[in-house]
């Protein structure tokens, strides 16, 4: 049982990890993880939007890396039901990322009894990364780590050694109140989701 929780919480910390370097460092143009970055900030410009996609696009990224972790785990020999479990949930961590975003309406209730019993992340929690300044709870998996990670100041102390090492900092968000127009790309982007509910909505007619 320990086990299985210490898993549980190490998915949380590995999604805090990812979400907070795509936040923090990096750019649409960056090799390899530039795409990633990119939806990272279409996601704070438009967090509905995640729920606007297909589920697979939604947990695209999430189950590639949880599969590869697999996959190298087991072929160091380190199979095992912890391994499994690691690769299970973390491939659902955008799913419940997904569902933080979602209205109860648009739940089933198992989903709703899983956000109430605060097994998984629930939407009021994560609004709180949502709110200003948007520097903060980036774990997405659940409510547990994100109070213990703001109380020792993590993030900003990891911030300020990369800083200090590398002369790195963090990039601006620049979905934040006064920091300038919203991208093209994503107004582009509101535009055929514009387009694309007008077909739906004359084809049902």
């Amino acid at each position: 049982m320990a086990q299985a929780l210490g898993v549980y919480l190490f998915v949380d910390f590995i999604s805090g990890i990812i979400h907070w370097s795509e936040d923090r460092y990096g750019s649409e143009s960056t090799p390899l993880v530039g795409g990633a970055i990119r939806k990272n900030i279409l996601h704070h410009h438009r967090p509905r939007h995640i729920t606007r996609i297909t589920l697979w696009e939604a947990m695209g990224t999430t189950m590639s890396i949880s599969l590869g972790i697999f996959c190298v785990g087991t072929l160091l020999g380190f199979f095992g039901w912890q391994l499994a479990l690691l690769s299970l949930l973390g491939m659902n961590v955008n799913t419940v990322h997904r569902w933080a975003h979602s209205t109860p309406k648009e739940l089933a209730w198992p989903i709703r009894a899983l956000q109430r019993l605060r097994i998984i992340q629930t939407p009021q929690h994560h609004a709180i990364h949502h709110g200003l300044p948007r520097v903060t709870h980036y774990c997405a998996f659940t409510n547990c780590l994100n109070p213990v990670l703001e109380k020792i100041r993590f993030w900003r102390g990891v911030e300020w050694v990369i800083a200090a090492l590398t002369g790195i900092h963090p990039r601006e968000d620049d979905s934040l109140p006064g920091a300038g127009p919203t991208p093209q790309w994503i107004l582009d982007l509101d535009e055929e989701f514009r387009v694309s509910a007008r077909d739906r909505t004359s084809a049902r007619a």
